[in-house]
């Protein structure tokens, strides 16, 4: 019982303690919500307006996993439309000429995940994607020619529509 008594002192300082740091933080948390949510609205309209100003780009998303990586380079990207725009991503360095941040927010986002590559289209301020992973590996596995690869891309892109 006297060693019951003892610990009153330790829990009751534990409890105050316990209630008052949340109090005392309370201030700083809601502060860095309203901040954290003025700059996500900020951010999603710099992003729609960048949208909107590259309106009509293609972009074709690939990654340096092995093997993948060297076939893309070798029989995809050389081939590729003149208004298809390649964004590798080494790691998590992305590669392209386009503003990182917007570019980055775009492919993580991506809605399609089914891996890599991604197709994305940007239409009417949105970024529209497929993935084209299975197509991808359907074709490398069966040693099917490049080219029908680089057709279906090229029609994967005509049927990306808007879901608005």
């Amino acid at each position: 019982m006297k060693e019951t008594l003892k610990e009153i002192p330790t829990i009751l300082f534990l409890l105050i303690i316990g209630i008052l740091l949340p109090v005392l933080f309370l201030p700083i948390i809601l502060v860095y919500l309203v901040f954290d949510f003025f700059h996500r609205k900020r951010f999603k309209k710099r992003y729609h307006n960048y949208l909107l100003s590259i309106e009509g780009k293609k972009f074709f998303c690939y990654t340096n996993r092995k093997n993948n990586h060297h076939y893309i380079e070798k029989n995809i990207i050389p081939n590729l439309t003149g208004d298809i725009e390649p964004i590798f991503l080494e790691g998590k360095i992305l590669r392209s000429k386009y503003i990182q941040e917007y570019i980055s927010h775009m492919v993580v986002a991506v809605s399609d995940r089914k891996g890599y590559p991604y197709l994305i289209k940007i239409s009417k301020g949105k970024a529209i994607d497929k993935s084209m992973n299975n197509e991808f590996y359907n074709f490398k596995s069966q040693n099917k020619n490049p080219e029908d690869l680089l057709i279906l891309i090229n029609s994967s892109f005509d049927n990306l529509k808007s879901t608005l």
